[in-house]
Parts: C-alpha cells; structure tokens; sequence
C-alpha cells in the first residue's frame, strides 16, 4: 500500500478499509475464471486497483468511518481541482466544498454507515472549481469488515448534467411559451428566452438584436448578461456586408461565425467596441418570420476564441425559432394555439375546448358515443418510489397505448394528471362491441413498462357513460363516467364499470371537487378558524389551532374531512397547507402586535408537506415572510405519519427544531409508537387523542391511557394536551390527573379569526382589571 498511502501512520485506517474491501470482491475459493485475475495484495500495491478506478468516467470513491476519502478515481480528484487521488487522502467534504453542501453530504453518508442501509439513485450537486454546477445520480453503499463491522462508505456517482439541463430547457420553452400565449411583454419574453439559454452553456453570453422597420439598423432586444455599455454602443447598428456578425448576418440572411474578432474583417470597424469588454468570438443568426423575412439576429459571445460545437447550435436553432414566434406572435397563432391546446407530455389534446367538442357532438343528430373516463392505478406510488421522470415516461407510454387501440374518428384527451377521457363514436360505442376495446385497452397498458432494464406494469380503471342512454349534457356525462370509474377502483381496480343510476348522489361530485380545489385557493374560497387550548391553572387562552375550511361557493361551507383526502389525491395538498400556514403565521403574528398574549398557534401537517424536501424551507419561508418569531409556532403531526420513517422524521423535525419551531405529536395514541422512538423525537408536546376523552367517562382502559400520557409527558418533559374535551366530567378527571392544558367544544368552539380576537381582547381586559386591583 505504499505507493497508495506513503504515509504508513496516517492511513492504517484506510489500508484496513481497501483490505476489506478487496477481500468483499475476491471469490471464497481464490480461485477467479479466465483470464486469471487475482485480487491480492501485490496486485493493489503494484496499481491494479488504481489503474481499475482511474479507468471509469463516473465518480468512484471510499470514504471512512468520519467521512473522509481513503480512496478515490481521478474523475473525482478532476472535478475537485486536486493533481491527482492521493491528494484527496484524509480529506472530508469540508475541505472541497461549500459549508451547507458539505454537511448535506456529510448526513447523507453518516445516516448509511448509521442504518447499514445503502442510498441508491438520488440526486445531489456537487460545485467545480470553476463554479459550475454539476448534477450527479449517486449511490452509496456501506462497506463492511469481515466481521461484518462497517467500517466506511463506497459511492458511484454519475453526471446527469445534461438530463438536468435537457429537462430545465424544456420547462423553460414551456415557461416562455406559455408568456407568448399570455401576451407578455416582447423584451420580457425575450430576455427570459437569454436567460434560459445562458443556463445551459457556460462563459457564453447571448443578445438579440430586432431589425428596425427601415429594414436597415438593428435595435436592442435583449441581453441580460452584456455589459449595458456595449449594449448601448451597438444599438442602432447599421447591417452590411462587413459589419460584424450580427449586422452582416441580418445583411445576408445567413448564419455569421466569428471565431475572433482581433483577426477577422468583418469586425475591423467594431472591434475596439467588443474588444475592451472582453467579448473575443461571436456567433450570430438571423430570426426569420414563417414567410421567410429577417426580424432581427440572435447571438453568442465568448470570452476567449472559439467556434460553436453542436450543443450551441443546437441552442441556436432552439432559440431563434421561438424568438421568431415571440416577435411574430400575430402571424403565429395557429402555432401557439396548438401548444395551448395540447398537452406537452404526452402530445394529446387537452381539455381546454372538450366540453365545447362534446357539446358539438351532442347536438349532431343521430350521433352517439361513449365517454370513457380512465384513471392509471395507483400512478402517485409510481411517482413517489420511481420518481417523476419515470412518472412521465409512465403517462407516455399509456397515451401511445390508447392511441394504438383506437380508430381515426375516436378521440382521447390528456384531462389532468393520470386522467384521460376517450370518446367512442357510432357503431363501436355499442356495450358488446366496446367491451372488447375497453378489455383491449386494459391488456396493453397492464403490459411490462422497461425502465433502465427494469421492467414493471401498471393497470387502469374505467368508467363509462352512454350518450344518449345515460344524458345529453357534457357535464354530466363527465361527472358520470368519473362516478363509474371510482366504483371500478371500489371493484379492486384493473377493470372497467358503466355508469348506473345508483352512483349518482345529490351531493358534489368527486371530480367536480378535484377540479374545485385547484382553483379554490386562487380564488380564496378557503379560511381558517381557531380553536382555543386553555391553561386550567389560570383558565385563560394559552395557545390556539389552526383549522382550514373551505366555503364552496355552490355547496357552502365543508369541513376537513370532505375535502383533505382528495387534496392528498389531486396532489393540492403541498399547496393548500402552504397557505395554511402562511396565513395562521401571518394571524398570530398580528394578534401580538396588538397586545394580545398568546403561546403558540398550532398548524397541522399532512403527510406529503412531512415528506417534501422542500417543507423546512417552506416553514421558514412563512416565518420570515410574516416576521412572527418562531417559538410561536407549532407544527403538529400526526403519530402514524412518524413512524413510518422514523429516521427521516427524526432528521427533518431537527431541522424544524433548529429552526425553533415548536412540534407536537397530534392525536398520539393512536400510532402504536414506542417509547423508545417518542423518546428520540424532538418534540415540545404530546396531544391526547380525542377517542380516549371521549371513552373516560365510562371506560377505565380509556382513563389508564390518558393518565400514563400524562404521567409520560411529565416524565419526558413534554406538554400534554387533551383533545375533544366535551363534558364537566371529562375536564374534572383530565384536572384529576395533572392535565392542564386542554381543547374541545366544551370550552370552546373554532371561531373566526376576528371571533377569537373578541375573546383575547376580553381576556386582556380582565388581566389589566386585576392589575389594577393589586
């Protein structure tokens, strides 16, 4: 190990981690197939390993029990700026890379060597020296001794840079198209459409140039990055065979490629403008109209010479056409209405004018059809252990598959998420003839999916509603064949219902509110009511919860347990309890600038918020926005949500505590966790589920549960609240057992924000009353 690890002293540790290692690959019998290879000692001191790791592109490394390299290929040691592996040896993240990207890697590996569990096909960053970003999918594992020790980490890292920015450029040709649709302002659109394009290259900086109606000088369009007075300088530019890339390639019409402007002649009259900023190449295109006329140029410059590759061109041809599209938006709206009117996943029709298409087809005499509604089984476990580009190639590969089962006058739409809505004309709308095509459609998309030579399935539920049989109205047609396509799911999924009269209901629609809800915080149909937490040793408000309702405008005021579950399915769940939260800090935070004393408000957090990444930040985003100091907030969650990942949980309610938020185990009792894990959780309070309060008037299982919750807060130094407390005799026996901090309709109902500020005005009159009597 001696050319590996010169100094003997400072690496026995790293020498009995590589041993282990070799030792983990070496077959049990010595004994390796042809052509002989055998992993000894002599074979990694004379560089066999070496020379194996350096081989691979991807990075490949071992790090120790503290995280620091002990081994690694010269991919890594590249990227991180060093000569060569041996000078990563003894070196942690904290010695290459910024202080929060190194502790994220840090948790990352100690949580494996921690779990033994190994960390397969996650993305993480890592910044150059250079300062680019590179996206990396990693793996690692940990690495046992033989005595089954761990006794370090072993990571494979491969660039996904160009995924990432394949994905990025296509989110921002949507972005921008969706603002040409929109009517955005022209410099704002293309300024963006720079932008996105200097995200994907690096040192290369982008202008567009707009030819002035006199079809003879071009005017400044955009360029974010340029120095403003080199802008200026050019604006106004007089085009010409030799006038540098952009004016003599609007002259000509043709693309201009300047690898050096000191040295070509097309810049001689305006090198000493481009010169002294340091812009050394320029590449420049003409924008064309669709009938074939200059609009203007898009260009690139460089700092040092050079001529585009095939990643600029291609960037090129991408941005001069929707910059055409941008400055001839006018003569361009067929194209933009086809992007508006089609989804861009799939390439499908949206539904933006299917109602109006059913309509129409309603009214044609004699026509008739079914409307089938289809819905992929349990897409959201695809998203979630797969991840969404899986979840995208899922939706695409279904679409292909209904689209090869249908005929040229069948339509099929992408409705929203995992949704589609077929529609079967005439002969083939008939149940004997459309249970054969639905069984079809049902066979090929339960057929294997491959993904990275993984192959899985999915099913499909489908509902179906008969024109004219079952009604003459798009909207109830919809609503009828969801309504079927849920009892499909009710039936065990994989299979296919008609629509009766026995699915219908007086009440809303499950559809009609999914589709309810993603606009129902636009147009803030949601409020938020307070329950109060008394202090029984004082009798006065300490603390209060949050609780969202949402007042529909057709069906009035629902509560949580109508419209929480579908958020968690339509995914508007993130959403509606950022707002939640933004607005319960917001109201505290207003309620203690008038005056008013209160401890805490609690904020209830659904499972999926737990999971985002995004959550802490999000919580910190809500506090910083309102200015409400964040030991007045506390988040309350759900037992059973916790124990699922305990180590997760543990991780993020850290985060959050670092924060100093407050956090309490709602409704606890109820998840069968135990003492030893609750004892691990960062936690400020315990809250008794209602179930037990309810049952302690008669029930002495039900009064043991609650005074061992009491006697365990205590214990563990947390504090107890009792929930759902309806009775005198209720409150007596949680007074009876130390619990003094409680809620329910006995003491208090939710009331309105300005309700609840009623009672905490009162209550501070009350407080200065007897002030003044002392």
């Amino acid at each position: 190990m001696r050319r590996a690890f010169p100094d003997r002293g400072r690496h026995d540790h790293a020498d009995m981690i590589i041993s282990d290692f070799i030792a983990r690959i070496q077959p049990a019998d010595g004994q390796v197939a042809a052509p002989e290879i055998p992993f000894d000692r002599m074979m990694l001191e004379d560089g066999w390993l070496r020379r194996t790791f350096d081989q691979v592109s991807d990075y490949l490394f071992i790090k120790d029990r503290q995280s620091r390299f002990v081994m690694a290929n010269r991919t890594v040691a590249a990227d991180m700026g060093v000569a060569s592996p041996e000078d990563l040896l003894g070196k942690s993240d904290f010695d290459l890379h910024p202080k929060a990207l190194a502790e994220k890697f840090h948790a990352d590996e100690q949580e494996i060597m921690r779990t033994g569990k190994p960390k397969v096909d996650y993305e993480e960053f890592v910044f150059l020296k250079d300062g680019r970003r590179r996206w990396l999918a990693s793996s690692k594992f940990p690495l046992r001794s033989a005595s089954g020790e761990i006794v370090g980490v072993f990571g494979i890292c491969r660039d996904v840079s160009v995924r990432r920015q394949a994905e990025d450029l296509v989110k921002g040709h949507s972005r921008i198209l969706e603002m040409i649709a929109a009517g955005a302002p022209l410099p704002e659109i293309l300024e963006n459409l720079v932008t996105l394009m200097e995200s994907q290259l690096f040192g290369v900086w982008g202008s567009i140039l707009l030819l002035d109606e006199d079809g003879v000088h071009l005017r400044h369009g955009a360029a974010p990055s340029l120095p403003m007075a080199y802008t200026q300088a050019i604006d106004g530019a007089e085009i010409g065979p030799v006038a540098g890339s952009c004016g003599t390639a609007a002259f000509f019409g043709k693309t201009v490629i300047v690898e050096d402007i000191a040295t070509d002649p097309l810049w001689a009259d305006y090198k000493e403008v481009a010169l002294p900023f340091g812009l050394r190449s320029c590449w420049s295109t003409p924008i064309f109209s669709p009938d074939g006329k200059v609009l203007g140029t898009f260009a690139m410059y460089t700092g040092s010479a050079a001529a585009p590759g095939d990643r600029e061109r291609s960037l090129i041809r991408d941005t001069t056409r929707i910059a055409s599209i941008a400055i001839e938006r006018y003569r361009s709206e067929a194209q933009i209405r086809y992007i508006a009117h089609h989804d861009s996943l799939t390439g499908l029709p949206n539904r933006r004018d299917f109602t109006f298409q059913l309509d129409r087809l309603i009214s044609s005499d004699g026509d008739r059809f079914a409307l089938i509604f289809l819905d992929i089984d349990r897409f959201k476990t695809v998203n979630d252990c797969f991840g969404h580009a899986v979840g995208d190639m899922v939706l695409k590969t279904v679409s292909e598959r209904i689209r090869d089962c249908l005929a040229p006058d069948d339509k099929v739409i992408r409705f929203g998420g995992d949704e589609f809505v077929i529609v079967i004309q005439g002969e083939r709308s008939e149940q004997c003839g459309l249970d054969a095509l639905l069984c079809e459609i049902g066979r090929l998309v339960a057929l294997p999916i491959h993904c990275d030579e993984q192959a899985f399935h999915v099913t499909c539920s489908m509902g179906i509603a008969r024109c004219p049989e079952d009604g003459v109205v798009s909207d109830d047609l919809l609503v009828w064949a969801d309504n079927a396509m849920y009892q499909a799911k009710e039936s065990g999924r994989d299979t296919f219902c008609y629509y009766e009269d026995s699915m219908s209901s007086d009440g809303p629609s499950r559809m009609r509110l999914l589709e309810d809800l993603r606009c129902g915080i636009e147009r803030n149909e949601f409020v938020l009511e307070y329950q109060p937490q008394l202090d029984l040793s004082s009798g006065r408000i300490c603390g209060v919860e949050a609780l969202v309702r949402w007042e529909h405008p057709d069906f009035g005021r629902m509560m949580p347990g109508q419209f929480i579950p579908l958020a968690e399915d339509a995914g508007s769940i993130k959403l509606l309890g950022r707002w939640v939260l933004n607005e319960a800090c917001r109201q505290i935070k207003s309620w203690l600038d008038a005056g008013y004393e209160i401890e805490t408000v609690g904020v209830n957090v659904s499972a999926r918020q737990f999971r985002d990444a995004s959550w802490t930040a999000d919580v910190l985003k809500a506090l910083e926005s309102s200015g409400l100091q964040p030991r007045f907030l506390e988040l309350e969650i759900t037992e059973s949500h916790l124990i699922q990942d305990k180590f997760y949980a543990v991780q993020v309610m850290e985060q959050l505590r670092a924060l100093g938020v407050g956090l309490a185990i709602d409704d606890f009792g109820t998840g069968y966790s135990s003492l030893s894990a609750l004892s691990e959780f960062p936690l400020n309070r315990l809250k008794i589920d209602r179930a037990f309060i309810e049952k302690t008037s008669f029930d002495e299982k039900s009064r043991g549960i609650a005074r061992t919750i009491v006697s365990l807060g205590q214990v563990l130094d947390l504090d107890v609240v009792a929930e759902g407390v309806e009775t005198a005799e209720q409150l007596d026996f949680l007074k009876s057992i130390g619990c003094n901090k409680v809620q329910g309709f006995y003491l208090g109902r939710p009331v309105s924000a300005a309700q609840l500020e009623s009672k905490l005005a009162a209550q501070a009159g009350t407080r200065s009353q007897t002030r003044l009597a002392t």
